[in-house]
């Protein structure tokens, strides 16, 4: 009488089919994880936007004006220059830091590239935080060790009327250094020969707080020696070139988007959220459109007709901050005429739903 053999485990055939199931399953999910992963970190960026757009209006409540974009020290010196996120510091929850700022050196703002008084600066410990709420977690690049980093700038209008050779006016502060008249923003500078002296209130973007942008992403320069594939090209998007100029906003643009030349500052933007020098990119421009090339101004290295591109890692999209504090995601497919529209506080411009 023949025995039954009981079978224990599996054949390698049958292990190689579930192996390869479950590499097919694997396969299936993992873009949907992905996808997951990148709606939150967007999310998360758009609230940090959220968050800067409301102490903006907090700002405003108890000075009766928006914050000064670029602050010099008491020495009148380009590396005491404060950036509009130093003010806003108290209204996101960050007043330690604030109070600890020492504002009447030459070396006020500090710059983690060394450009700025280097080792030499009293405000290293309070300014070379890397601050979660002035960073997007979609942002891959780096640099200068990734301290004081940043992903958000405040808008400085465009370098021109759409149609003239005028100066515009944006939510930011700067100025043309060299044009017809200046550019003023969501600051109240010191008077000084690269700046007007008037403050900007609410009452003054008469183009209407939810037409007009006041922040949005920008995108750190890429450093060149990082390590990695750029299939898409995002590497040389984010990437300053050199001087561009025209005689309107439409012949600048192109002006831009025609350089191939790389800066002589490299690795710079985004690296120093305390420092409003236009180098680091802590104003951005509506000159050019969402995710488009990036190019040094043809008046001034502090003016107002920066041509520093709004800009995401964001398949799409850029995130901006409006002047009454909404947050809201912009295509980057968005007409000249609507981006450019939003980018002026009191341009005129008819400006459709966007």
């Amino acid at each position: 009488m023949s025995r039954l053999r009981s079978r224990f485990g599996f054949t390698l055939i049958e292990l190689l089919v579930v192996i390869a199931i479950i590499a097919v399953l694997i396969a299936l999910l993992l873009p949907a994880v992905q996808q997951a992963r990148e709606a939150a970190r967007r999310s998360q960026c758009k609230n940090n936007l959220k968050q800067i757009g409301l102490a903006f209006q907090n700002y405003h409540d108890v000075a009766k004006q928006f914050p000064v974009s670029i602050s010099w020290s008491g020495s009148d010196d380009f590396r005491g220059a404060f950036s509009d996120k130093v003010f806003l510091l108290p209204y996101l929850e960050q007043n330690t830091n604030y109070k600890s700022t020492d504002f009447a050196t030459g070396c006020g703002a500090f710059d983690s590239g060394g450009w700025n008084c280097g080792g030499g600066n009293p405000n290293i410990r309070t300014q070379s935080v890397r601050f979660p709420m002035f960073l997007c977690p979609s942002e891959p690049n780096v640099v200068a060790g990734g301290q004081a980093n940043f992903n958000y700038a405040i808008n400085h209008g465009t370098s021109h009327l759409n149609t003239t050779g005028s100066a515009n006016m944006g939510a930011g502060n700067g100025s043309h250094n060299g044009v017809a008249s200046f550019v003023q923003g969501a600051g109240a500078p010191a008077n000084h020969w690269l700046r007007s002296d008037q403050s900007v209130t609410t009452g003054k973007i008469s183009d209407g707080l939810s037409q007009t942008a006041l922040y949005a992403e920008i995108q750190i320069d890429y450093l060149a020696s990082q390590p990695g594939p750029d299939p898409d090209q995002r590497k040389r998007r984010t990437q300053v070139h050199t001087w561009a100029g025209g005689t309107s906003t439409q012949a600048t643009r192109l002006d831009c988007l025609n350089q191939t030349g790389l800066s002589g500052r490299p690795n710079m933007r985004g690296r120093a959220w305390a420092w409003s020098f236009m180098g680091v990119g802590s104003a951005y421009n509506h000159t050019m459109m969402p995710n488009e090339k990036t190019c040094h101004s043809y008046t001034d290295d502090w003016g107002g007709s920066n041509l520093m591109a709004a800009g995401s890692q964001h398949d799409g999209i850029a995130h901006i901050a409006m002047a009454d504090g909404a947050a809201r995601a912009v295509s980057a497919n968005v007409s000249n005429e609507v981006w450019w529209g939003i980018g002026t506080r009191n341009g005129q411009e008819p400006v459709p739903n966007f």
